[in-house]
Order: C-alpha cells, then structure tokens, then sequence
C-alpha cells in the first residue's frame, strides 16, 4: 500500500510510525503490528521532515554520523527528482550542493586525521567542537605562514644564486679572453726569439764572412763585448730559470 494523503501522513508520523529508507524511497512501518507502507515520492521530503521534526520534540534530535551523510545523499537525490528540467538554474544549484558534498567529506576524510594528529591534547576539545575548530585552523595558519617565510626565503636564495652564477659566467668568459691574451703573448715571445736567434745567426756568422781581414778581428771584438752586455741585460730585466735558459738559447750563438 502507497501513503498519498497528506493528512495520512501526518496521522501516521503522529501515531509513531518508524521512517526507513532503502532503494526503492521512503516507507514507515507501525513499531506495534510490523505492518510497512511505502510514501508517495511527492510525499517523501515531507515524511522525512516531520519524522525529524517529531524527533526534535522527542529530545532525540537528529541522527548524527553515517546516516547523516545518507540523509543528504536521500535529499539531494529528491530534489533532483523533484528540480523541473526547465529551470537550469535550480538544477545547476542541486549539482553544486552534490559536489560540496562530496567535497567536504573527502577533504575531512583525508585531512582531518593529519591536522589532528598535530593539536596537544589540551587543544582537543569533546565537548566543545568549536575550540578544536579553532586550534585547527590555528595550526593550519601557522603551517601556511611558515611554507610562505620558506618560499619567500627559497626565492630570495634562487635569485642571489642566479646573481652568482651569471657573475661566475661573466668572470669565465673574462678568463678565456685574459688566457687568449697570455697566448698571443706566448707566440709573439716565441717569434721575437727565433728572429732574434736568426739575426744574432746572420750577424755572429754571416756577416765577418764578408768583411776584410783586419777589420774580422776587430768586429768579433766588438761583437763579443755586445754579447757580454746584453746577457747583463737579460740577465737583470728577466732573472734566472726558464728565461735565463731561453736567453742562453738565444745569446748562445753569439760567442765568436
């Protein structure tokens, strides 16, 4: 039998008539004979809220936990029954109420037990959900404060890196010009010293060849004091080691 009076209804809520929901809707059924009816769909909103207003006189209030969850999920399910096609409007907020929904519970579901894990004791409150509310999003806005100092000081550190990095670059590429400058140095030395060798070459051997015999003497006199002078020189302007050996290389053909 189908309950689809409305004053039917209320007599039988009056009465003390259990409401039950399974997949089909709503039905009540008479705590004394164990008879069952089932409610009209139109009738179904109307069962469930007089149901919850005769418990709220009762002192019984509202079920809480899981059949609360199932309540919206009955709910919202009716009013999308209930919405007209016609009207997008009521139909897009009977959506929005699903998603928040399903939102809310997977969010408290997921993040509750990490954000309580990290409350001390005395900021549990059982009898006041407020004040452990209030802690939560305490702890939740100091984490938040603290992630933005980090990423503040994380940026601040990439930027001075970058700086860094683009000053070591610059300072390389300096390198690499003061390295090229050394070695453009090292062949022009190079040069000097094979022409200087040549020319000491052409004057020590090629030049007296040509000279008459009295003046051969006097020019290999003259030339071995030039020789000694210039080794002096060598000698105080470069110092001793690798250049001292080079200058021997160099002056060395110039012994008669």
């Amino acid at each position: 039998m189908v309950i689809n009076d409305e004053e039917e209804l209320r007599r039988r809520i009056e009465e003390g008539w259990w409401i039950s929901r399974d997949s089909a809707g709503v039905k009540l059924k008479d705590p004394r004979t164990g008879r069952s009816e089932r409610v009209a769909k139109e009738l179904e909103p109307l069962a469930i809220a007089l149901h919850e207003g005769r418990r709220s006189a009762d002192g019984q209030g509202p079920q809480e936990g899981p059949a609360t969850e199932e309540d919206v999920r009955q709910i919202v399910g009716l009013m999308r029954q209930r919405v007209d096609s016609r009207a997008p409007i009521l139909q897009k907020w009977v959506n929005d109420i699903a998603w928040w929904q399903h939102v809310t519970n997977d969010t408290s579901a997921k993040l509750l037990p990490d954000l309580l894990s990290m409350l001390s004791p005395g900021e549990i409150d059982l009898e006041d959900p407020e004040k452990t509310v209030d802690a939560i999003v305490r702890r939740y806005k100091e984490l938040r404060s603290k992630a933005q100092e980090a990423e503040a000081v994380a940026k601040r550190c990439d930027a001075a890196l970058r700086a860094y990095m683009d000053r070591a670059r610059k300072l390389e590429g300096e390198l690499r010009e003061y390295q090229e400058a050394y070695n453009q140095l090292g062949d022009l030395y190079d040069a000097l010293v094979e022409s200087t060798r040549k020319t000491l070459y052409y004057i020590t051997e090629q030049v007296p060849l040509y000279l008459p015999e009295d003046a051969r003497l006097t020019y290999r006199v003259l030339l071995s004091k030039v020789s000694s002078f210039w080794e002096q020189v060598a000698k105080k302007a470069l110092g001793q080691g690798e250049g001292g050996g080079q200058r021997q290389a160099v002056t060395g053909t110039s012994s008669p």
